[in-house]
C-alpha cells in the first residue's frame, strides 16, 4: 500500500498497547523452564545450487529465509524476488544431512498471493503499486499455514511509503491475514521509524506455536546509528501472541559492531532468527564489507526490558537481551566458502539426539554469488 504523506509514528500506539495489555504474553510462562545447556554446533557439510537454476518456470535465487515443517518433514524457503524476475514466491524442499553429505531437492514452488488469490504484481514505475520485499518465513506448528514478512518501502522522491508487514498465508500461499505491526515500525518521511531495506528480516514461531517473533535487521532512526567498526547497535525483536495476532512485547537485541572498517554500504544486521522457546533464540548476524562475515548467536530475552511502549530505546534505562557466540562461519574447518547467508532454521532430531540446523544463502540473482545450504548438528536445543 502506498502512502503519499508522512505518518505520525505514534498514532496507533494507545490503541495497540491497550490491546497488548489485554493479551497475556505467554513467553513469560515459557521462561519458567530450567536453564538449558548452551547451544553448540558441529559442522556437517555444505551444498550449492547451480546459478540461475530453472525450476517449474521460475529462476531459483534470492533465498532469504527457511523454515522446517515438522508435520511434513519438508522445508519452506522464501525468495526475496520483488516480482521482478518471477512473481514473489516460496519453495518447498527436502533436505538431508549427515557428516560430509548435504542434499537439497526442490519439490514445489508457489507464488505468494494476495487475499483475492492473485500473485503480487511488481512495483509500478509511478510507485502506485508497491511489491512486497519477502525476507522472512515461519511455519506455524499449530496450523497448516505460515507467516512471512516484507520489508516495505521508503522512497522520498516521489514520496512512497509502504509499511513493513507480517502476513499469514495458507498452505497455497494465499494471504489470510495481515498482522498489525508495532507502532514504531511504521514508515515515515522524517528520520524516524525504519530505514529503507532494514526492517523485518527475521521471523519465527516458537516450537509450541504460542508466539511469533519478528526481528528488525537494523536499528530504527530514533534508536541510533547503524553498526560500524567502532560500535554496535540495538535492534527490536517483537513478540506476537499467535492466537490473538497482536504484538504483546518487544525487546532490544545488541547487534555486534561491524567486524572491520569498510566502504560505503558496509553493514551488519540480523538476517534471520529461530525461536527456541523460553525467550531463547538462534540469531543469524550477516555482515558485509568487501567480504561476508556470518555469525550465529544464542540470545536470551528472559531478563530484558519490554520496550514495546517506547518510541526511542534511550528514553529510559533498559536491559537488552543477552547473547553469546555459537559459531563464526570463518572458523568452520572444511566450509568451502562463505556467501550471503540469510536464513536459519532448526530441523529434525538426528540419530544421536542432536538437532539439525540448516542455513541458506541469498545469491542476489548474481553470477558472482552462490546459493548455499549449510548444515550443522546442534546440541542444547
Amino acid at each position: 500500500m502506498v502512502r503519499m504523506r508522512p505518518r505520525a509514528l505514534l498514532v496507533p500506539l494507545v490503541a495497540l498497547l491497550a490491546c497488548a495489555v489485554a493479551v497475556p504474553a505467554a513467553a513469560s510462562q515459557e521462561r519458567a523452564h530450567p536453564k538449558p545447556e548452551p547451544v553448540s554446533f558441529s559442522y556437517l557439510g555444505e551444498t550449492e545450487l547451480p546459478n540461475a537454476l530453472q525450476f517449474e518456470g521460475t529462476t531459483v535465487g534470492g533465498l532469504s529465509s527457511i523454515s522446517w515443517d515438522a508435520r511434513t518433514g519438508k522445508y519452506l524457503i522464501i525468495s526475496d524476488d520483488r516480482s521482478q524476475i518471477d512473481p514473489a514466491r516460496f519453495y518447498t524442499a527436502a533436505i538431508s544431512a549427515r557428516r560430509g553429505a548435504v542434499t537439497l531437492r526442490l519439490e514445489a514452488t508457489a507464488p505468494l498471493r494476495q487475499a483475492d488469490g492473485s500473485p503480487f504484481p511488481p512495483t509500478s514505475a509511478d510507485g502506485a503499486v508497491i511489491a512486497p520485499d519477502p525476507e522472512g518465513i515461519a511455519v506455524d506448528p499449530r496450523h497448516r499455514r505460515f507467516a512471512w514478512s516484507s520489508e516495505g518501502e521508503r522512497v522520498l522522491s516521489p514520496l512512497t511509503l509502504g509499511d513493513p508487514a507480517v502476513r499469514l498465508a495458507d498452505a497455497s500461499g494465499r494471504t489470510t491475514a495481515t498482522l498489525p505491526i508495532a507502532p514504531q515500525l511504521h514508515m515515515n518521511a522524517q528520520e524516524v521509524g525504519p530505514r529503507r531495506n532494514q526492517t523485518l528480516e527475521g521471523l519465527s514461531y516458537t516450537p509450541n506455536g504460542a508466539q511469533l517473533w519478528a526481528a528488525m535487521e537494523d536499528p530504527l532512526y530514533q534508536d541510533g546509528e547503524d553498526p560500524a567498526a567502532d560500535h554496535g547497535a540495538r535492534v527490536r525483536f517483537t513478540e506476537y501472541d499467535a492466537a490473538h495476532r497482536l504484538p504483546v512485547a518487544q525487546y532490544a537485541y545488541p547487534l555486534s559492531p561491524l567486524f572491520e572498517a569498510g566502504p560505503a554500504g558496509s553493514t551488519n544486521g540480523v538476517s534471520d532468527i529461530a525461536a527456541l522457546g523460553g525467550g531463547r533464540f538462534l540469531v543469524l548476524e550477516r555482515a558485509f564489507t568487501t567480504r561476508n562475515k556470518i555469525r550465529v548467536f544464542e540470545a536470551d530475552a528472559s531478563r530484558a526490558t519490554d520496550v514495546l511502549g517506547r518510541d526511542a530505546l534511550a528514553a529510559a534505562p533498559m536491559t537488552a537481551m543477552r547473547k553469546r557466540l555459537v559459531v563464526d562461519l570463518a572458523a568452520v574447518h572444511g566450509l568451502p566458502r562463505i556467501d550471503n547467508v540469510e536464513g536459519i532454521t532448526v530441523g529434525p532430531r538426528l540419530h544421536d539426539g542432536r538437532r539439525l540446523v540448516v542455513l541458506v544463502s541469498d545469491d542476489n540473482f548474481s553470477t558472482g554469488q552462490v546459493t548455499q545450504v549449510i548444515a550443522f548438528a546442534a546440541s542444547g536445543l
